[in-house]
Formats: structure tokens, sequence, C-alpha cells
């Protein structure tokens, strides 16, 4: 809806401040704190809390590059310069989900403390992160959904990415190069906001009951990738995509049920342990009755 929040002259150099740009700026940046804040939870001394959060937000940047020059590679493969390219553009989210989470792995065992146990510890992060990165998205006008007549449907303004998109797929009409009007599309990337902040909720929920440490993190992460592969099929397809589009949504439901799977297992586990463990308090704890004929 606004790809540009501000443009000014600084000393004759116009400066342009773009939304996609500042909110994933905003979005490392507060997975990093949050993520320091929750080391400092567990004890990690403040220095160290910074330089490992660090380490796991750049390795999820580095992840969103690289997923996304896999998903769009007739783009990077006509310059794979484009791979290093700095600039703020051209990050696929779940790439950095699973860089994040390597990078995660790779902290937790610097500092010695279960992965299962530092991934609860950082859903804060991802959830706003992931926030703050949908809303750039949605701002920015990418990312967006196909055409739909539900009363909450966006139109975008003319010349946002939005648009463009919904030309290059043959889903809004052209005037000379540029698209001069446009169907009302699904607010996708406002759908993943909302996504986010219910699953995080629920994995806030599963924590403060006493679950095991990972079963947060695993509800979480099966929510949210059943909801992206529903997601992913009002998403307008990419005109440089590599693969198919129902790939990648099969990707997430497999993705999601796998977790969904391995969630399950391990809240069974636990409901055995609790039955196993009032069998051995019940057999040890002495009979009322006998206490009463001994009386």
């Amino acid at each position: 809806m606004m790809p540009v929040l501000a443009s000014f002259d600084v000393g004759g150099t116009s400066v342009t401040v773009a939304a996609y740009g500042t909110f994933l700026v905003l979005a490392a940046t507060a997975a990093l704190a949050l993520g320091a804040w929750a080391a400092a939870g567990l004890s990690v001394r403040p220095a160290r809390a910074v330089t490992g959060v660090a380490v796991a937000v750049l390795a999820g940047l580095v992840g969103a590059r690289l997923l996304d020059a896999v998903l769009n590679w007739p783009y990077y493969g006509a310059d794979p310069a484009r791979i290093l390219d700095l600039r703020f553009r051209g990050f696929a989210l779940y790439g950095g989900l699973i860089g994040g989470a390597l990078g995660i792995a790779l902290v937790a065992r610097a500092w010695r403390i279960p992965f299962a146990r530092l991934a609860d510890r950082a859903i804060p992060a991802v959830v706003v992160g992931i926030v703050m990165l949908r809303i750039g998205c949605f701002l920015n006008g990418c990312c967006a959904g196909v055409e739909t007549t539900l009363p909450w449907g966006v139109t975008f303004p003319p010349r946002v990415g939005a648009l463009g998109a919904q030309a290059l797929n043959g889903l809004g009409s052209l005037g000379i190069g540029v698209v001069d009007e446009a169907s009302a599309v699904h607010p996708t990337q406002l759908y993943e906001v909302a996504a986010v902040l219910v699953c995080g909720a629920a994995a806030a929920l599963i924590a403060r009951r006493g679950a095991r440490s990972g079963v947060p993190a695993l509800a979480f992460a099966a929510g949210f990738l059943l909801f992206r592969a529903a997601d992913q099929t009002l998403r307008v397809p990419s005109p440089d995509t590599s693969v198919p589009d129902w790939w990648i949504t099969a990707a997430y439901a497999v993705a999601g049920l796998a977790a969904a799977a391995i969630l399950a297992r391990r809240r069974r586990a636990e409901g055995a342990e609790g039955r196993r463990g009032h069998v051995v308090v019940a057999a040890s704890s002495p009979s009322t009755g006998g206490l009463g004929a001994a009386s």
C-alpha cells in the first residue's frame, strides 16, 4: 500500500526509505533483541548472548537468500552475482526459518544448552520477526494473493508490486507497461500475520502448562507450516520461479505434518510418563484402609 515510506534530499542526494527494507531491518533488530533477552533468561552472559543470537539471525538471512535463489533460479541464473546483492530484496521467509534453526542449533551446542529448550525460547523472536516482515510485504505490495470477491479483499494502488504480479500472470489489465486497474486480491500477508500470532499464543499456552522442552516449538512449527501450505494456494505464483507452485505447497504440508507427527509422539510419551508416575505414587502410598484396621 505504501512501498516508499519517505523520500527526501540530504546534501543534494536523494534518499528513499523503502517499506520492505525498513521492515526487514526492524525484523532483524527485533529478533536480535528478543533473542538476547531469551538467552539472558537461560543465564547466558549478555555479550555472549548478543553474539550467539547475531549468528542465528545472520544464518537466517543467508538461508532466506539461498532459498530465494533456488526458487527463482531463472532470475539469479542470468546473473549469479545477484545472490550476493546486499540490497533489501530477494529473501524467502522459510529459507530464513531453516537457516535460523541451523544457527540456533550451532549456538545451542556452543552454549551447551539443549536445542529444544533454546528453540522454545526463540519463539517470540520468530513471531515478531515474521510479523514485521509481512507488514513490510503488505506495504510493498509483494507476496499478495489471487483475486477475490470477499469483503476483505485489498486493491493495491497502481505501480505497487502486487499489481505487477497480477499483470505478469494475466490477472489484471495492462496499460502501456503499467497496470492501470486491478481487482481486489487476498491480503495473504495479513493472513500470515494473524496466523503467526495465533500459533505463537498457542505455543506460549502450551509452555505455560508445563509441556516438555521442544513441544511448544513443535506445536508452533506444525501449526504455522500447515497454515502456510493453505495460504500458498492463495498466492500469485512468481513469474521467475524454477519449481511448480504445487511443489512449494506440498513441501510446506509435508514439513507441517512431520512436525505434527513428532509433536503427537512426544505428547503421547508425556502422557505415558505421567500415567507411570501416577501408578508409582499410588503403589508407594500407605493404604488408608490398613491404617484404619490397625487403629
